[in-house]
């Protein structure tokens, strides 16, 4: 049977965990959702939401600097990345990914009937292996999930160079990261720009993610999505909170300085490290296959992280940065934990 994807644990609110394992934002939404919020009508929930998203999709161009056909929403990046598969791959032809990655787009690759061609990449590169030349849609999560670290530009741009189908790069974390892949979509007819607003806006409750792509990929796209596919709250909850910039910026600060920090420190007790620019680290204890009893550990102490069962993630666990407050605590466990290795 195939194996789903599997979300982290969503605890009950009573049990007081530090929670760090889905790599949700520790701060809240901008005051403006709360503002918008006490000003929706119920009354309008009878309507159906704008099924193409128009003002969304014009403040994303406005914010990007590409025309709102350049753009298409989604109930999450998942519901993109489900969108994309369904519009650019047929059964039994090849999706292709370097791993560990994003779960997802092996779930996706199945339950579609693709030929899955997986490339080892567990660490950055100097070299990066060839995609394959049947590959028709290539997926590179960068920053990487779960591990953290991030492409080079250049090197993405000869990616995009090699990669004879579409290359999809999702930047789920990229506000978290010091480049990004927006300026390929000047140069590139094949590439496809994946965002959400889950983690950098706080707003994973809420379901938005996005494409930024040429205007003839995203209008093969809106041919495949649902309907009402991003319902009419969430249209006005996002747009809220896109208008507030600089609560954004100074939220991102917050969480690179705290993940710079933490890092270095944990780095100084023993744990290794590669270097991340998302807003999770992938922290492993100094033997090899203790990832299990890392996660353990810090299960008994109220901080709850994500393991993987994978060869190549078992020596250690996925953890999100949390607060200044809530990192300082768990450096602390984690140099208790240490001292049992």
């Amino acid at each position: 049977a195939m194996k789903g994807y599997v979300p982290g644990i969503q605890p009950p609110e009573k049990e007081k965990y530090i929670k760090l394992n889905s790599n949700e934002n520790p701060y809240p939404p901008s005051p403006r959702v709360a503002e918008t919020l006490q000003k929706i009508s119920y009354q309008d929930f009878r309507f159906y939401p704008d099924p193409l998203c128009h003002q969304l999709r014009e403040k994303l161009g406005e914010f990007y600097g590409l025309a709102p056909e350049q753009i298409i929403c989604g109930n999450g990046s998942d519901d993109i990345l489900n969108i994309i598969v369904r519009t650019f791959l047929q059964p039994g032809e090849v999706m292709a990914f370097y791993e560990p990655t994003f779960p997802l787009y092996r779930v996706l690759g199945i339950i579609h009937g693709a030929e899955i061609i997986a490339l080892p990449l567990p660490e950055p590169s100097p070299e990066l292996p060839d995609p394959p030349p049947r590959a028709k849609v290539f997926f590179l999560a960068n920053p990487n999930s779960p591990l953290g670290y991030s492409l080079s530009l250049a090197q993405v741009i000869q990616l995009a160079k090699k990669v004879q189908g579409i290359l999809v790069v999702d930047e789920a974390y990229a506000e978290f990261a010091k480049e990004n892949a927006l300026s390929l979509l000047a140069n590139f007819k094949n590439v496809i720009i994946v965002r959400t607003v889950s983690k950098s806006y706080s707003l994973a409750g809420v379901r938005l993610g996005y494409a930024l792509g040429p205007a003839e990929l995203i209008k093969e796209m809106f041919k495949v999505k649902d309907p009402f596919n991003v319902n009419q709250l969430t249209q006005k909850i996002v747009l809220a909170a896109l208008n507030d910039p600089e609560y954004y910026q100074k939220n991102i600060a917050r969480i690179v300085a705290t993940r710079d920090w933490f890092l270095a420190e944990a780095c100084k007790l023993g744990y290794k490290i590669i270097p991340s620019q998302a807003n999770f680290i992938f922290p492993q204890p100094p033997r090899k296959g203790e990832g299990r009893s890392f996660y353990q550990y810090l299960l008994e102490k109220k901080i709850l992280t994500r393991f993987y069962d994978d060869e190549m993630l078992k020596d250690g666990v996925r953890m999100t940065i949390g607060t200044q407050e809530e990192m300082e605590y768990t450096l602390q466990v984690m140099r208790e934990i240490i001292k049992r290795y």
